[in-house]
């Protein structure tokens, strides 16, 4: 299947998602069941086609570029389905099937579900997976009136008729521009950010509160606020010097590498919190809810991607 008027195909992208997960041709090769020599190979006529450097060379390492976070980004969004639609046609599963719905209480961009989306395609393919496109609050309330059978959440309701798994940890960072004042600091408070314009992405309200809570106790508050609905056009302003704003370190991980942006831990203690899974009890999507939060848990998430 060709791309982008025949430049790009998906062995491209599988590709370069198996050297951007790998961080090198050695290991990628290996995912590919390919040789060294083919992987790099493959990927200078990549180079070459496109016009454009998707990995810098670092010692053994291979550090991916900016162009090849757009198309690993690209890759998440084209290889999955196309995966999940092939297995569907080789079993003749075309009709109506059980939809598991998951939704998020904040940051939607779901960089860390492709292992989980695999397993659930190969040991549950009865199952279609929608993911909700807008962020959740109160998790219970969107299980109890059906609008979601798993949320993946940071502050998870009382367990009460609800199953709550934890998952994993990250932490909420400053993104400040390359050399912004508050960089020099060794954490940040809410008070640093009274003159600063902050430009968040879509989160939650309940999410919003609890930030404001941590940062700002009752009063404090930032002099400007701007909202944009997805994570890369943030970066892109703060990145422009126009503001600074709060995520999770995994979010901007890889702009934080590239020099593009740098990260500033907030509090004297930081921002840590915990992922957990939450759902009904007595589902009768039990088995693929559980097979999904065991592969996340267990591959947890990404260092580098922004």
């Amino acid at each position: 299947m060709s791309m982008s008027g025949g430049t790009l195909e998906t062995r491209d992208l599988r590709l370069v998602q198996a050297i951007a997960q790998a961080g090198g041709a050695t290991q990628a090769a290996k995912h590919l069941h390919l040789s060294q020599s083919a992987v790099s190979h493959q990927l200078r006529g990549l180079e070459e086609r496109l016009g454009i450097e998707l990995f810098r060379r670092e010692g053994r390492r291979l550090r991916i570029t900016a162009a090849g976070e757009k198309l690993v980004e690209l890759a998440q969004q084209v290889l999955l389905p196309m995966l999940q639609t092939e297995l569907l046609l080789r079993r003749g599963s075309l009709r109506e099937r059980p939809k598991l719905r998951v939704a998020t209480q904040c940051y939607t961009a779901y960089h860390w579900l492709p292992h989980a989306l695999q397993a659930l395609m190969t040991e549950h393919p009865e199952v279609e997976l929608v993911l909700q496109g807008d962020v959740v609050g109160d998790a219970s309330e969107q299980l109890r009136d059906d609008h979601a059978d798993l949320v993946l959440c940071v502050i998870p309701p009382r367990k009460g008729v609800f199953q709550s798994v934890p998952l994993f940890k990250d932490e909420l960072l400053l993104a400040v521009p390359r050399g912004h004042a508050l960089a020099r600091k060794k954490y940040v408070e809410g008070t640093d950010l009274a003159d600063e314009t902050l430009i968040q992405n879509n989160v939650s309200s309940l999410v919003r509160d609890h930030m404001k809570t941590v940062l700002f106790g009752q009063h404090g508050r930032v002099k400007h606020l701007l909202r944009l609905p997805a994570t890369e056009a943030v970066l892109d302003l703060v990145q422009a010097g126009m503001g600074v704003s709060i995520l999770p370190g995994f979010a901007f991980g890889a702009r934080v590498q590239r020099g593009e942006v740098e990260a500033v831990p907030l509090t004297r203690r930081g921002f840590p919190r915990t992922w957990s899974g939450v759902f009904r009890k007595r589902t009768s999507l039990d088995a693929p809810i559980r097979t999904l939060l065991a592969t996340l848990k267990r591959h947890g998430l990404p260092h580098s991607r922004s």
